[in-house]
């Protein structure tokens, strides 16, 4: 597996910060934290995104399942920016994996394009 194929040490550093401090603010009680969002529904996907191979079913049935709970512009929004936090400063490779999730999964009415430049 070369580096370059490879979401950067630093970036998952930074997002493991950003979702630790986000965890300890108190929120809203309809907004996901980035905790749900990376560490429950998008958890099985992180290895896919890394390394290319088979998509896991996990992967699929995370992000159904995220479609499923946001239902408001904050949810949306709120998964929205974890998502691109995760992905700021990824390989070209695994811009393009997260990307074609949705379409891959058979998600036509995923909420917001999965990319470090959303416009969320």
């Amino acid at each position: 597996m070369s580096p370059s194929s490879l979401i950067s040490s630093a970036a998952v550093v930074a997002l493991l910060a950003v979702v630790m401090a986000a965890a300890a603010v108190p929120r809203a009680e309809a907004q996901l934290a980035c905790t749900e969002v990376v560490g429950g529904y998008f958890a099985a996907c992180i290895l896919f995104l890394q390394s290319g191979g088979g998509l896991p079913a996990e992967c699929c049935s995370g992000l159904r399942s995220l479609v499923a709970v946001v239902r408001s512009m904050v949810e949306r929004r709120a998964a929205c920016d974890c998502l691109k936090m995760l992905l700021e400063g990824a390989a070209e490779e695994v811009l393009r994996r997260a990307g074609l999730l949705p379409s891959t999964c058979g998600i036509s009415d995923f909420p917001f394009v999965i990319g470090p430049n959303s416009d969320c």
